[in-house]
């Protein structure tokens, strides 16, 4: 049920954006190229737009259009610069007595594990092409032998499903296109998810929920947030209180919230934007 649930709505969202920057990206070469596009909705709302004499309509859509280029470009590679900054840093705090030993021991020795000087306890999977485990010397210290297997199991599910990078996609679409709201909400719900599927992972592996339970627990009396780039997943950042219901009774249906509103207007602008797509196309 939750990975049919992720799959709705990961496809759901990249379906929506992937549309809205195929055609954006249709009208700009429209724009500054010339091309002739047949089938482009952008560019048959700014010729409506212009034959009704809305010349000030039409400037703010390309507005929309070359600014939400520019943005996505400028947060991405952003990202991508803080995120290559901050795996720097991690990587020079390395302790590599820890990161040996805890690779040995849950990870055959490929060295999917970093572990890093720090007080704060931080568990965390990030990278957009090779995703990897950090966790830190306080996360260690803390914790028992079999509440650091359970955060590892949790940890490797996100890294084994390169759930990094799909946060990232989905947090770079939600930024950028801020008029469809239910991407947002998309955004939200999709880590809720990714969550509970990490840690009915690291439940199968461990046998038990109580290991998890009390290392989240744990976390949360010891933990306060730190700044990090998109392309992370962390372990004790998203729904705390969903997830210890989940753990309490895993038969409990806790059903996702799905804000009314922005769900409202993002039907209507893709209604509108798909009826003249129609139109178009006839």
């Amino acid at each position: 049920m939750w990975e049919n649930r992720s799959k709705l709505i990961f496809i759901s969202c990249m379906l929506i954006a992937g549309v809205m920057f195929a055609q954006m990206g249709m009208y700009i070469m429209h724009a500054l190229a010339g091309w002739q596009i047949r089938y482009n909705v952008i560019q048959l709302c700014h010729t409506m737009i212009r034959s009704l004499g809305m010349l000030w309509v039409g400037y703010i859509l390309n507005a929309i259009v070359f600014s939400t280029f520019a943005l996505s470009i400028w947060i991405a590679a952003r990202q991508l610069y803080l995120s290559r900054r901050f795996y720097r840093k991690l990587m020079s705090w390395r302790s590599d007595s820890l990161t040996h030993d805890l690779n040995q021991r849950y990870s055959g020795g490929q060295y999917s594990i970093a572990v890093v000087q720090c007080s704060k306890p931080m568990a965390f999977a990030m990278g957009l092409i090779k995703p990897q485990i950090v966790l830190s010397t306080g996360l260690v210290d803390m914790l028992d032998r079999r509440e650091l297997e359970a955060v590892i199991h949790h940890e490797t599910y996100h890294r084994n499903h390169y759930d990094p990078l799909k946060t990232f996609l989905m947090s770079l679409c939600a930024s950028v296109m801020w008029y469809i709201p239910i991407l947002k909400s998309f955004h939200q719900n999709y880590k809720i998810v990714r969550e509970v599927l990490a840690d009915n992972y690291a439940i199968s592996k461990t046998g038990d929920s109580v290991h998890l339970g009390s290392a989240l627990l744990k976390l949360l009396k010891g933990n306060s947030p730190v700044q990090m780039p998109f392309s992370h997943v962390s372990f004790s950042d998203t729904s705390i209180n969903f997830r210890i219901r989940q753990l309490l009774d895993p038969q409990t249906e806790l059903p996702l919230k799905w804000p009314f509103t922005p769900a409202m207007i993002s039907v209507q602008v893709l209604f509108a934007l798909c009826t003249m797509f129609v139109l178009v196309m006839n």
